[in-house]
C-alpha cells in the first residue's frame, strides 16, 4: 500500500484540466435551459471547460479572474467544474458550493468519499456520485496529450435528483 505523504515524489499539481470527452460523460443528464457556472476557473488560461459547455448550446458563465471562494455569486442554475486537487483549497470550494446551495457536478479522485472531511462537509441527504466505466485522465497545462492518472475520479452531484441508472456512465 502507497503512502504518498512518504513518498519525495509525490507532488499535487492543481493545472490539470478536463478534456472535452470527460465532460461529454455527463452531458445528457444537463439540461440545455440551464445557466451552468463554470466556478473553478481562477488563473485557468489553458482550460476548454467554458469554450466546451457553449460550443454545446448551453449558456455558461465563469471567468478566470474569478476566485470562487469570494466573488460574487453570478446569476445561474447549476454548477459544472472540477475543483483544485489540493485538499486544504478542496475543502475550501466544497464548504462554499454547500453555503451557494445550488445543484452542481463537480469530479473528484474517488478517494475522496472515503474522507472524514467529504462526510463532514456535503449534504450527504442531497448527494449522489455518478461513477463512470472508464478511468478518466486529464491534460496538464497546455497539453494536448493526455497524462495517466494514478486514480479514479468520481462526477460528485448535489442536489440534482438523477434516476439511479443515471449514475453509472
Amino acid at each position: 500500500m502507497a503512502n504518498f505523504k512518504d513518498s519525495k515524489s509525490f507532488q499535487v499539481f492543481d493545472d490539470y484540466y478536463t478534456p472535452t470527452w470527460v465532460w461529454e460523460l455527463i452531458k445528457p443528464l444537463v439540461q440545455k435551459e440551464k445557466v451552468i457556472w463554470e466556478a473553478c476557473m481562477l488563473g485557468a488560461v489553458n482550460s476548454d471547460s467554458i469554450k466546451t459547455w457553449k460550443d454545446w448550446g448551453y449558456q455558461v458563465v465563469g471567468d478566470i479572474s474569478w476566485n470562487m471562494l469570494d466573488c460574487p455569486i453570478p446569476e445561474c442554475d447549476m454548477i459544472i467544474t472540477n475543483p483544485p486537487f489540493e485538499t486544504v483549497v478542496k475543502k475550501k470550494v466544497l464548504q462554499r458550493l454547500m453555503e451557494i446551495d445550488k445543484p452542481f457536478i463537480i469530479i473528484m479522485n474517488s478517494l475522496n468519499l472515503h474522507s472524514k472531511y467529504f462526510q463532514n462537509i456535503l449534504d450527504l441527504d442531497h448527494i449522489q456520485v455518478i461513477h463512470p466505466s472508464v478511468k478518466l485522465h486529464y491534460q496538464k497545462n497546455g497539453d494536448v496529450e493526455e497524462k495517466k492518472t494514478s486514480f479514479y475520479s468520481s462526477f460528485v452531484c448535489y442536489k440534482m435528483e438523477l434516476p439511479n441508472n443515471k449514475l453509472f456512465v
